[in-house]
């Protein structure tokens, strides 16, 4: 009786463990679980710093992503909208990122702003206050679909690529993963002459902990308690040491 309440109680544990994996995986499977995601692992703030360190003729680029809303959408079909604002000493780049469930893939439309003036530092401000005007959206749309893959969603539009203003085209490639960004806009002029072709590499930037905050005070007495600590033993094996030679 006792070797039975064991084993169905090894066997309810090992329930526990597994019912989570598969709710997961369940999860994932759908494309509005992958949509889910891929927009949380987007949003952020990222650099190139580290590759801008291992190549200089990378221009250094910082980027901010946040999750914004539509005016008059109900946001009842699943679609994840996203705020893009980009940095460099060459260029500022806005667009909205516009993440939906296609047929077994992630439909990604981003389209630019017809005025972006007012929208500088739209992540700063709280989520309530993070609304996009339908009106300030251009018409055209550039379309990606995106599949996943272990750890990560990618995808492209090539060869057609989307139309820019100078009449040539632009073909775009992007890899999402949980801390990093991938990007690829290889830019053609109208006779097809490749005008632009730098890979980027995004890294999220981790936020530091502010030296005024509970966290910063508990890490520094963390960090004491280990000072206190080394020091101790090494007074030990120091007296060892000394008794040892004594005798």
């Amino acid at each position: 009786m006792m070797n039975q309440l064991k084993a169905y109680t090894l066997a309810f544990l090992l329930t526990g463990f597994v019912f989570p994996q598969q709710s997961q995986a369940a999860e994932l499977a759908s494309v509005s679980g992958q949509v889910q995601e891929v927009v949380r692992w987007f949003t952020g703030k990222f650099d190139n710093v580290t590759q801008v360190a291992s190549n200089p003729s990378v221009p250094l680029i910082t980027m901010t992503n946040c999750q914004v809303q539509l005016d008059g959408a109900s946001g009842t079909d699943g679609t994840q909208n996203v705020y893009l604002e980009q940095h460099s000493a060459a260029f500022n780049r806005v667009r909205f990122y516009s993440f939906g469930s296609g047929s077994g893939v992630i439909d990604l439309g981003i389209r630019s702003f017809i005025n972006s003036s007012s929208l500088s530092g739209l992540c700063d401000r709280p989520i309530s206050q993070r609304i996009i005007s339908q009106n300030n959206l251009a018409a055209a749309v550039c379309s990606l679909n995106i599949t996943y893959e272990p750890n990560r969603y990618v995808g492209n539009n090539a060869p057609t690529g989307c139309p820019t203003s100078t009449g040539g085209k632009a073909v775009s490639s992007v890899s999402i993963e949980a801390n990093s960004i991938y990007s690829l806009d290889q830019i053609f002029s109208s006779s097809g002459q490749l005008l632009v072709n730098t890979p980027i590499e995004f890294q999220r930037i981790i936020a530091t902990v502010p030296e005024s905050s509970p966290l910063a005070g508990l890490a520094l007495a963390g960090t004491g308690l280990i000072f206190l600590r080394r020091r101790k033993q090494a007074g030990v094996l120091m007296r060892k040491s000394i008794n040892s030679r004594r005798s």
